[in-house]
This record gives C-alpha cells, sequence and structure tokens, in this order.
C-alpha cells in the first residue's frame, strides 16, 4: 500500500463516520461527532506537514493554498461549534458544512493531487512520503491522546510558510 492509498483509506474511513452520524440516534450523534473532529483533525495535520508541501513543488503555491484554505474553514467551522450546543440546529449546521467542505476537498484529492503526486513522484519519494505518514500518524496519536513526545522530538506541525 503506497502513501496516497494510505491517505485515500482515511478518506474512506472520514466518509464512513459522517454515515454513522447521519443513521445514529440524537443521543448518539454528539461521541460520534467528537471522534469524526478528532480523526479530521489528524488527517488534517497529516496532509499539512507531508501532502502540501509536495503539492506546492509539484503543482504550485496556488493548488496548495486551496487544500490549506480548505483545512482552514474546517478549523473555524470547529471551533464554532465548541461554542453550540451540541445536537442544537445551529451546531447540526456546522456538522453538515463540515461534511460538505471534506467531501469536495476529498473528491478533489483523489481525482487530481494523488493522480499527479503518484505520476511525478519517484518510488522512493513515495516510500519516504509512506514512512513520513506512518510515523507522523503515530506521533499525532499519542500527542492527541496524552502521551508525551520523547524529549528533543521534533514539533508536530511547524508554521506554514508559503516562501520557503
Amino acid at each position: 500500500m503506497g502513501p496516497f492509498d494510505h491517505l485515500a483509506e482515511m478518506h474512506r474511513d472520514l466518509e464512513e463516520r459522517f454515515e454513522a452520524i447521519e443513521s445514529a440516534d440524537p443521543d448518539d450523534v454528539q461521541p460520534l461527532a467528537a471522534e469524526l473532529i478528532e480523526a479530521l483533525q489528524l488527517h488534517s495535520r497529516l496532509e499539512e506537514r507531508h501532502l502540501y508541501p509536495l503539492i506546492a513543488r509539484v503543482q504550485g503555491r496556488a493548488r496548495a493554498r486551496q487544500g490549506i484554505e480548505d483545512h482552514l474553514t474546517l478549523r473555524e467551522l470547529i471551533s464554532e461549534m465548541e461554542d453550540l450546543r451540541p445536537s442544537s440546529f445551529e451546531w447540526l449546521a456546522r456538522l453538515f458544512a463540515i461534511k460538505d467542505v471534506v467531501m469536495a476537498h476529498v473528491q478533489e484529492e483523489e481525482a487530481q493531487d494523488f493522480p499527479c503526486l503518484q505520476k511525478v513522484l519517484a518510488p522512493y519519494e513515495q516510500d519516504e512520503l509512506q514512512r513520513a505518514l506512518e510515523r507522523t500518524h503515530g506521533e499525532l496519536l499519542r500527542d492527541m491522546h496524552g502521551t508525551p513526545a520523547p524529549v528533543g522530538a521534533m514539533p508536530i506541525l511547524e508554521p506554514l510558510r508559503w516562501d520557503a
């Protein structure tokens, strides 16, 4: 399995989580949404750290910015949800807006970005990307669940710099 298969599997997981929320009893929606948001945050951080620098290099900074803007929109919607009463009309509206952004974002990545990067990146670069995704995935999970990172470990997220 290559790096783009790994990311596509994460996309399928997100889609399944949205479907579970849509078919859940009202009392089960908030815990499922919390799990979805955690999965979204993890996936976004992986893409921001590893995928978007490649997209900027191969397809240009403008295309990478589009993806990053989707992620910023998701962060804003998630932040707004935190200030609302769970399962209220406004909270659900944010949740469905998140779904719309995620589904459009996934379609664009899988139809345009992944095939382009797969053609351009050498096999060894794809292997390096796969290892980096797996390593960062583990680091992020440890960070999200309160297990401290080893002393001297690299920061999980670097600041985004478009001029680099």
